[in-house]
């Protein structure tokens, strides 16, 4: 029989499992560096640190929170990539405390469970997902709702004010958040209406911190001039990538759901089914996050793995409160349920996701082969005296981040070439290839990263430049191509060309001290 003091150290042992999961998983990706879309994201808050204007010169598609946010990242942890790891730890220690606060002083363990999960597959899942917006998005959201949920069980408005002001941060990074705003704001509006309290104080704190964040915002985009920018992106630029790479809905479905959790939310519904209890407020809350998750996963339309994350968590975390309450129960059948969910966790799903987690190790390796390289290439070709001369043509496969890590201003503030060689013309596509041509009339650069890295495409082609003819027919005609490198050997696995243009004083020392006599990294 399960007694209550043997369901205590079943929890406190997994609990102790939990810590050393989260060790292990601090000690596997310590080593990792900075890649995918995080030295993006720190490249476009260093060019604004530099003076350039969000939106305008630097036409990057994100909302301001997303620099705002990385601003404040770096000035707590710092610019390497150490400091980004312990940014994520950080994150992932906060998100374990906003679940148990959720949980209550019954339910801690629904945190710990769902944070598990969370932790397990997203390790498993390497570098490229680490510190996603999405990430901070959903830890913002998950300390919003802990806030929530102490605000309406001690009747304290005023926590109404830290739920406003995360939930305002979480929109300011992807807008999508408005909808878990909404209708826990709407939710708390009932709850006080129902236990006859003036709902009125609730939702004006709420109101209070999701207008002072507003006000931050406007004033970032006031402050950097980037108004008029930032509304051009809205209504022209969104629509185009919006309907760039669309997943489609069969494909959006099957990846919704990881399938290691897939037995899980079978354990929690026959908890759910066998309580037969009245479904509370908490429950209903969980509820209309998961709606969320799930509605802003589908509105974004790539299926990626990381826009998942808000559904996956919050899905996890109900599923931990179901077998937290059935462990409470006094019904036998409800308490092996409860184990049997707890035991598929720590002892089948959770190794499942360790021993995934060597992939990161090789996603790491290919990812900063090429950064390294091209390092070594621009400190060959110049290094610091090339600020302002380099201009990258990829998406995130590390032309960026090496200009980050060597601290180099761009030619232009152009961070992606997604519009640039966009297959299909578009009114964004057509203003910013006229506003790329333009300074390179004005102001050309003396150094072109080309990386084959194709975002319409599944294939990766250095062909990418012929969608553009007028740019193809430029490069021909003013530059020399000089080095193309590969990393990883296969059929379209990353790689770059370094062009130079012609007539310069980079082209005459490179001829003097070639590129080409070094070896590349392969």
């Amino acid at each position: 029989m399960l007694s209550d003091r043997s369901l205590l150290r079943i929890r406190w042992a997994t609990s102790i499992i939990f810590l050393g999961l989260f060790a292990y998983y601090v000690a596997d990706s310590l080593r990792w560096t900075l890649i995918w879309d995080a030295p993006v994201m720190r490249y476009i808050y260093f060019l604004i640190t530099r003076g350039m204007h969000p939106y305008t010169e630097i036409p990057d598609i994100n909302m301001p929170g997303c620099y705002v946010l990385e601003g404040w990242a770096i000035a707590i942890f710092g610019w390497s990539d150490l400091s980004w790891r312990i940014y994520e730890f950080f994150l992932l220690a906060i998100l374990t405390l906003g679940g148990m606060i959720i949980g209550g002083s019954r339910r801690w363990f629904a945190g710990i469970f769902a944070a598990t999960f969370f932790i397990a597959m997203h390790g498993s899942e390497g570098p490229d997902s680490a510190v996603q917006r999405e990430e901070v998005m959903l830890v913002l959201l998950v300390a919003a709702t802990a806030m929530f949920f102490l605000a309406m069980r001690h009747l304290a408005p005023i926590l109404m004010l830290p739920f406003g002001l995360l939930t305002g941060l979480a929109v300011s990074l992807k807008p999508g958040s408005l909808l878990l705003d909404i209708a826990l704001l709407a939710m708390a509006s009932v709850l006080m209406l129902r236990r006859k309290e003036y709902a009125g104080r609730y939702i004006l704190w709420g109101l209070t911190g999701n207008l002072a964040i507003a006000l931050l915002m406007a004033g970032f985009l006031w402050q950097h001039h980037a108004v008029h920018g930032f509304l051009f992106i809205v209504r022209t630029v969104w629509p185009t990538y919006s309907r760039t790479r669309y997943a489609g809905i069969r494909y959006l479905l099957r990846h919704l759901m990881p399938i290691a959790l897939m037995p899980l939310v079978a354990l929690g519904l026959v908890a759910a089914i066998l309580r037969r209890g009245k479904v509370e407020w908490e429950r209903w809350a969980l509820f209309l996050a998961m709606a969320a998750g799930a509605f802003s996963y589908f509105a974004q339309g790539k299926g990626t793995i990381y826009q998942r994350y808000m559904f996956v968590l919050f899905l996890a975390l109900w599923i931990g409160w179901e077998l937290s309450e059935a462990m409470n129960r006094s019904e036998t059948r409800l308490r092996v349920v409860g184990v049997a969910g707890t035991a598929a966790l720590f002892l089948v799903v959770v190794p499942y996701y360790v021993a995934l987690m060597h992939r990161g190790a090789l996603q790491e390796q290919l990812g900063g082969q090429l950064t390294f390289s091209l390092d070594r290439d621009l400190a060959q070709l110049g290094g610091d005296e090339l600020q302002q001369q380099v201009q990258c043509l990829d998406v995130i496969n590390g032309c960026i981040n090496a200009l980050y890590r060597m601290r180099l201003v761009q030619n232009t503030g152009v961070t992606g070439d997604v519009l640039l060689f966009a297959p299909e013309s578009s009114p964004a596509a057509e203003y910013y290839r006229n506003w790329f041509m333009a300074h390179q009339q004005t102001h050309p650069a003396n150094v072109i990263v080309l990386g084959n890295e194709w975002y319409q495409s599944r294939i990766a082609s250095f062909d990418k430049v012929n969608t553009w003819p007028l740019f193809a027919s430029y490069l021909r005609t003013m530059y020399v191509p000089v080095i193309e490198r590969h990393f990883g050997g296969d059929f379209g696995s990353p790689a770059y060309r370094i062009y130079l243009r012609k007539g310069s004083a980079v082209l005459a020392d490179e001829e003097s001290n070639p590129l080409h006599y070094r070896s590349p990294v392969l």
